[in-house]
């Protein structure tokens, strides 16, 4: 359950009272619950994702173990401008609106569908767009370490640039932010080279083309350039979330004592529905 719940934000942790803004739902064993995946943002069709809760009791059978999606409900999202959004299941748990459907600031938007019986049911507004953010530089220099014939890679990156990259933005109400770099090459080259593996058991064999520090309601993060895998242009993007968002991120790394009640505000359910908003900047790792 750890795992999957891990998966359910891609990146999302901070000082977030729990109580306050999100519940624990009890009125159905967790292992019956649907588990909603969507993230709203403004200009954005909606895109959400259904599947079946991961079985996380040590009596739970091997094949309920894993998440399965869920394919063919009725799902609308009931907009306050009155509108409502029917969404259509295009298979592997995967749920859209139109494309002529767009989600805007200022509104808000809320799921209903039934799943078992039960309404499932959640709400949630669009933040907005963060303002303010400038990067104290838009580019590092890195040097390659070639890994690939065993050896360390030899003494490079004595002309790399170490000093961390600081990011600020405007935060006068507190609200929770945090800062992904996307690598944005069709084909990326690797900082660092590692060893060809043939078995499959090289643990490092997949490197993640984006990374991203934890939610803060502070007005500034550091960002060390050594956290960058690959060469090129990288989109910096700066989200504000609403506290759902950064309250699940909080409960990815909670322990089996309490991973059977992770933080959810949806009635019936489990997982995120919530809106985001972004502002991007451009950033360039160059080869030194």
């Amino acid at each position: 359950m750890k795992k999957y719940m891990q998966s359910l934000v891609f990146a999302v942790g901070s000082v977030c009272l729990l109580n306050s803004c999100t519940e624990t739902n009890t009125v159905i064993s967790s292992v019956e619950k649907p588990v909603i995946e969507a993230f709203l943002a403004p200009g954005k069709p909606i895109s959400l994702t259904l599947m079946t809760v991961i079985g996380y009791s040590e009596s739970a059978d091997a094949a309920d173990s894993l998440a399965r999606p869920i394919d063919g409900q009725t799902i609308q999202i009931k907009v306050s401008d009155g509108s409502v959004f029917k969404l259509e299941s295009i298979g592997e748990g995967l749920y859209v609106s139109k494309s002529t459907e767009l989600v805007k600031f200022g509104l808000t938007y809320t799921l209903d569908f039934s799943y078992n019986g039960l309404p499932i049911s959640a709400t949630t507004v669009i933040p907005t767009r963060p303002t303010g953010f400038t990067l104290s530089k838009n580019f590092v220099n890195r040097t390659q370490i070639n890994l690939g014939s065993g050896g360390f890679g030899g003494p490079g990156g004595f002309q790399e640039d170490r000093t961390p990259i600081e990011a600020t933005w405007d935060n006068p109400n507190g609200e929770y932010h945090f800062i992904a770099f996307i690598n944005t090459e069709s084909n990326p080259e690797s900082i660092v080279i590692l060893p060809t593996d043939t078995t499959g058991t090289n643990p490092f064999r997949f490197i993640n083309r984006r990374f991203n520090n934890e939610p803060t309601t502070a007005t500034v993060s550091n960002i060390q350039p050594q956290s960058f895998q690959y060469f090129g242009k990288h989109y910096a993007v700066l989200y504000r979330l609403n506290p759902d968002y950064a309250a699940l991120y909080r409960s990815a790394g909670t322990t089996t004592q309490n991973i059977s009640t992770p933080p959810t505000a949806i009635t019936n359910g489990l997982g995120i529905f919530t809106g985001i908003n972004a502002d991007t900047l451009l950033f360039t790792v160059n080869k030194y």
